[in-house]
């Protein structure tokens, strides 16, 4: 696909969220989604920061309207369910390897010590799977867990990326990837080799 075709494709995603958006009532959203209305522009709780939809790269600014013109209302259960048990994530499961969960193992299967340091920063807290994890929060209702298994020099490291099984009532298969994603590499970004 050609770059200008690309951008034509997120400036028509954006253009038709924020046409759906912008017929909803702010308020009501703000209370559904756990974002800030401040009168002018929603804040979006993203991770551990306070950012205006405005302010959005393309791939976070359509994350963050389609989670705001989503369908989902219920808050998180605490039951996980892999990535491939979200509806229609079977289609984009290679990009999801790809983009998120081998760069998780790449990164932090030889140190995954580091994965908790590294989720901590990010406002995330421990989690229960796994022999290392982190649950981060890149929006209200929608945590991710990361997880690392140690390996031996016979079994080498594994990893895997939990989503709440509510999460598929907030965004598609294809944002949880790049959900997913941005999570891993805001851990990547402050945990260097």
């Amino acid at each position: 696909m050609e770059i200008n075709a690309l951008k034509a494709g997120y400036g028509t995603a954006i253009a038709n969220a924020e046409k759906k958006l912008a017929q909803l009532n702010p308020e009501t959203v703000a209370a559904r989604t756990g974002a800030l209305w401040d009168g002018q522009d929603y804040i979006i709780p993203w991770f551990n920061e306070l950012l205006p939809l405005s302010s959005g790269a393309v791939t976070e600014k359509i994350l963050w309207l389609h989670y705001l013109t989503s369908e989902g209302t219920r808050p998180p259960v605490g039951v996980y369910a892999a990535y491939r048990e979200m509806p229609g994530a079977l289609f984009y499961e290679p990009a999801f390897n790809k983009r998120a969960l081998n760069p998780l193992i790449k990164r932090f299967g030889g140190d995954p010590d580091s994965l908790m340091e590294a989720g901590i920063a990010n406002g995330g807290r421990a989690a229960d799977v796994g022999d290392v994890s982190v649950t981060l929060a890149p929006l209200p209702h929608l945590p991710v867990t990361y997880c690392i298994w140690r390996g031996d020099d016979e079994t080498g490291h594994g990893g895997g990326i939990l989503f709440d099984q509510t999460a598929s009532g907030w965004l598609p298969a294809e944002d949880l990837a790049v959900l997913a994603s941005a999570g891993v590499y805001r851990m990547m970004k402050y945990k260097k080799l």
